[in-house]
């Protein structure tokens, strides 16, 4: 495969240099936006994109590149650390947890000798500074008091995450097949990120997964959508169509029936708006779906999450996606949700505006690890 790297004032002028050079059988990578400091003060986007069909040699294509593009030779590993990244496949051994060096210092400047009653009374503290409701944080301790002679300094942190570990339910992306598309939807709130997220996993499965992907869009509401998911689809190289009515859904779904997979964007809504949510819920009662994602800012207070989450059931969501965990402080509302709502699990995290990069898969320690350090681990 060849790769290179393309910058442009906008995603369509980058798709055009793209098609120009490279061909309508070019593929992306992958995309992000330039600091504007750096560009002098100019919106910049920088593009990834790749050709399997080359006929050039390696030693030509080397020659031609620039530095900072990738070569054939290094492609299949960029994609490893994309499937890395997003996946985060790691070795039991390899887990992590970031223990509270500056707690436990203050702890032993307050108490000369190392105490694990101390210690569960500052763990407490800590689950509930990062914002997990009270009943959860007193199951944590019964659970760490029930096994107090098995505690130690080394390891009490690890029996907390573990604990948290095991409240947390979460879902594996993988599309079977059943001689038909794969159909999901993504449904959520306005601002939450629904339509980011849905061309991240679009990406994803087109490039990580090598599905054939298409995807349609309900969302005739809020200005400026279809042209977002248009000028993506034009640069990943995606099917793209667009339902204004209910009936037109099954239509489109018709036209894709030969995809493996079918990603609908729907209209944000507020929880609020009964009227607002039917509509929504027109569209979709028109198709069979696999597969309904509720998307969830992780900026949100858990009693607005809770909200949500009960105005949303009428579209019974199979999983949640949490968006812009980047952005938050505290992660205790991300375990307040999974708990209440301990049907549905998980299945995505969101940490910035980066396609494909910025998406993680939800794993249960991963989660666990992140509210209880208040960190996202990299």
């Amino acid at each position: 495969m060849k790769v290179k790297k393309y910058v442009a004032a906008s995603l369509k002028e980058a798709s055009e240099k793209i098609k120009k050079e490279l061909g309508p059988e070019a593929v992306i990578i992958g995309t992000r936006v330039l600091d504007e400091e750096s560009n002098g003060g100019k919106k910049m986007f920088e593009v990834t994109a790749g050709i399997e069909k080359d006929t050039e040699s390696e030693a030509e294509v080397k020659q031609k590149l620039p530095q900072n593009e990738m070569t054939p030779g290094n492609t299949i590993n960029e994609l490893a650390k994309l499937t890395e990244k997003i996946y985060r496949k790691r070795n039991p051994a390899e887990k992590k947890n970031i223990s509270f060096d500056k707690i436990k210092q203050k702890l032993k400047e307050e108490h000369q000798s190392y105490s694990v009653q101390e210690e569960i009374k500052t763990i407490e503290a800590t689950l509930l500074h990062r914002e997990i409701q009270e009943p959860i944080v007193r199951s944590v301790v019964d659970y760490l008091k029930d096994n107090i002679n098995m505690l130690s300094q080394e390891n009490i942190d690890k029996y907390v995450i573990s604990n948290l570990s095991s409240m947390i339910r979460t879902k594996e992306f993988k599309v079977v097949e059943k001689n038909r598309p794969h159909k999901i939807a993504f449904v959520g709130p306005t601002g939450v990120g629904k339509t980011t997220c849905l061309a991240k996993l679009a990406t994803i499965s087109k490039i990580l997964h090598n599905l054939d992907v298409g995807i349609i869009s309900a969302d005739t509401y809020r200005l400026g959508a279809i042209d977002q998911l248009k000028i993506f689809s034009e640069i990943i190289d995606i099917d793209f169509l667009v339902a204004y009515e209910p009936y037109e859904l099954e239509e489109m779904v018709n036209k894709f029936r030969k995809k493996d997979i079918i990603f609908i964007d729907t209209a944000g809504r507020s929880q609020h708006k009964t009227e607002q949510l039917e509509k929504t819920r027109e569209f979709l009662d028109t198709v069979d779906l696999d597969d309904v994602y509720l998307v969830l800012s992780a900026t949100a207070t858990t009693k607005n999450l809770y909200n949500v989450a009960e105005s949303f059931q009428l579209y019974d969501y199979s999983a949640f996606v949490f968006s812009k965990i980047d952005e938050s402080a505290a992660f205790g509302n991300i375990l307040n949700v999974l708990t209440k709502y301990d049907s549905v699990p998980a299945i995505y995290l969101t940490n910035g505006q980066v396609i494909p990069d910025d998406i993680i898969a939800a794993d249960p320690h991963f989660i666990a690890n992140m509210i209880y350090t208040g960190k996202i681990m990299t």
